[in-house]
């Protein structure tokens, strides 16, 4: 009878804690020393909307918006971070005057990082400097062998450096587990005015971050750049190997190619990282891929060879290192509703980055009648300067014209939009590619006048869809209006 007595007003007076706490949290002067110990960690401008707690739900902060300190006058003002943030922790801990959290839920968080806040990261190591301790495909890989011939007990030698391996590693610790629901991550240019840029869109996962090891995953629906889709949604499984969080080794099959893909990123000490994809030589025939839908346009070649890899430490923009390349043959371009064809015998790319620059060293598809050769750079601040130079035989260049005169890229009529290269049988123009990521301009006028990429773009799209639109209707189009024709 006492205890029954007791339980309603222990259950009151809790309740009325409960609610006494969650309205002192909203106080102005308690969300200010969250905000100054955030900013003291992470050298942003701290805002929390609003701030409860309960014990099943944990600690929810609502309307977090972090921004940058000391933007330069002309600098786009844009949030670094905005979210909602829902923190679970380990009650038993309080008492011992730990704060240790079991779990972190990001809802609907926004991040935008401008591509001169990478430009700054403190630069850890030399540029070019290759990182002394990369994470590998494997936390654990297999150690060099430092004498010719097997050892005696070498069975017993191995398990003994397998148990030391096992021991070098650290602790486990509690688990913890980093939640994203619904996110989005860009990377913008603030001398483009903080638009397009490239962007990851509606970003889920389970990142398990401590504790034994464990399996997660993480998906998205897809990636931009300057609101173009690059690439559809996808879905990969990662592992949390102590102290690395890997991207397990996946392989899967895209458009006729087998990709190979993994990754890894150190989450204790130097967070250095490394990402590695492959689509491996062989007799593989990739299926004809849609290009801009817009374009009406597709792609296929006989044979793909890939190889890419990007390494470094994640806080020192210097210390990135990264290889492309890509080779093709038998490539062809060809039209969802003209049915015209253009062949290129053979295409390559090669790119790498070095010291925070991101270099297309060369670039080419070759055939005898058209050919596209080209280079250029990206600098950290996101300025982009390159070159295109088309090379075209007599009825490709003036295919070519026509096709620019069209579109309304020329700025009016033009005999042609090429000129000879050395012999009149072969024709060339180099287009001269300069400004940011997000806001660059090419010479595509008659007297080499300037116009954004993206307005270059757009009339293009408008051009090849009036044409599209006047054959669906049966409107045949006369072979002047079309590239593709010849």
């Amino acid at each position: 009878m006492i205890t029954r007595w007791l339980v309603v007003p222990l259950s009151v007076l809790s309740l009325g804690l409960l609610i006494v706490s969650n309205l002192v949290l909203q106080t102005r002067v308690v969300r200010n020393w969250f905000e100054h110990k955030l900013e003291r960690r992470s050298g942003c401008e701290w805002n929390i909307g609003s701030l409860s707690w309960t014990p099943w739900t944990g600690i929810q902060m609502r309307d977090v918006t972090a921004e940058l300190r000391n933007q330069e006058a002309g600098m786009t003002v844009r949030s670094l971070c905005r979210a909602d943030v829902d923190v679970q922790v380990y009650w038993d801990a309080l008492p011992k005057g730990m704060f240790e959290p079991r779990e972190v839920r990001i809802r609907r968080g926004t991040i935008a990082i401008p591509m001169e806040l990478l430009a700054l990261l403190p630069g850890e190591e030399a540029p070019g400097k290759e990182p002394t301790a990369s994470p590998e495909g494997s936390p654990e890989p297999g150690g060099e062998k430092s004498e010719v011939g097997p050892k005696p007990g070498g069975k017993k030698s191995g398990s003994q450096s397998a148990r030391g391996r096992e021991q070098d590693r650290p602790p486990a610790g509690r688990p913890f587990m980093v939640i994203l629901d619904r996110c989005e991550i860009g990377v913008y240019s603030n001398k483009g005015k903080g638009k397009g840029g490239f962007a990851l869109h509606n970003l889920r996962g389970e990142l398990p971050l401590q504790g034994e090891d464990a399996p997660g995953w993480i998906e998205c629906d897809g990636f931009t750049l300057g609101g173009r889709v690059l690439s559809g949604a996808w879905r990969n499984r990662v592992e949390w190997h102590r102290p690395f969080l890997r991207l397990a080794p996946t392989e899967f099959e895209w458009e006729g190619l087998s990709v190979r893909s993994e990754g890894s990123i150190r989450m204790r000490g130097t967070p250095r990282f490394l990402v590695k994809i492959e689509v491996p030589v062989g007799p593989m025939r990739m299926n004809r891929v849609p290009m801009a839908l817009w374009s009406g346009m597709g792609v296929e070649a006989g044979r793909v060879h890939m190889r890419g890899s990007l390494r470094g430490t994640l806080t020192s923009l210097n210390s990135w290192r990264g290889d492309l390349e890509v080779e093709a043959s038998g490539l062809g371009l060809t039209h969802a509703v003209w049915g015209d064809k253009v062949a290129f015998e053979h295409g390559k790319l090669t790119a790498s980055m070095r010291g925070g620059t991101f270099q297309v060293i060369d670039g080419r598809l070759h055939s005898e009648q058209l050919s596209f050769l080209g280079n250029g750079m990206m600098v950290p601040d996101g300025r982009v300067r390159g070159v295109l130079r088309v090379v075209a035989d007599h009825d490709r260049a003036a295919a070519i014209t026509r096709f620019a005169v069209g579109a309304m890229l020329t700025g009016g009529w033009t005999r042609s939009w090429l000129v000879p290269l050395v012999t009149s049988d072969r024709h060339y123009r180099d287009l001269q590619l300069q400004g940011t990521l997000d806001r660059a301009v090419v010479d595509v006028g008659r007297k080499g006048e300037d116009m954004e990429v993206s307005q270059v773009w757009n009339r293009m799209i408008a051009f090849v869809k009036n044409e599209t639109e006047e054959t669906e209707r049966g409107v045949v189009p006369t072979h002047q209006d079309q590239f593709l024709s010849q």
